[in-house]
């Protein structure tokens, strides 16, 4: 799998984290964890700033995954999304 369709699980995932699991103070203690920020640091930021700081963090942290593991953090969170199949595709469903 390539990294453009890598990206394409990738970015589904950090949207429903950041949607669904809005504990800024995990957010800002895996910060810290992960050695990008002091405490200080994390502390003074905004929330906008901390929100693009997390992103950041979660979609590197994922991109370094294989496939199969990022597929697992997918289930694991059940991430959703709409799949467009075309008007073909759904003309056959809707036939079936």
């Amino acid at each position: 799998m390539n990294n453009q369709n890598k990206s394409s699980l990738i970015q589904p995932l950090v949207e429903h984290i950041l949607t669904n699991e809005k504990n800024i103070n995990i957010w800002r203690k895996e910060l810290v964890e992960s050695g990008a920020f002091s405490t200080e640091q994390v502390l003074a930021l905004d929330e906008s700033s901390l929100t693009l700081c997390y992103r950041t963090l979660l979609a590197v942290k994922y991109q370094g995954m294989r496939v199969e593991r990022v597929l697992s953090e997918i289930e694991s969170h059940h991430v959703a999304w709409s799949v467009d199949m075309g008007d073909e595709h759904q003309n056959c469903a809707v036939c079936y």
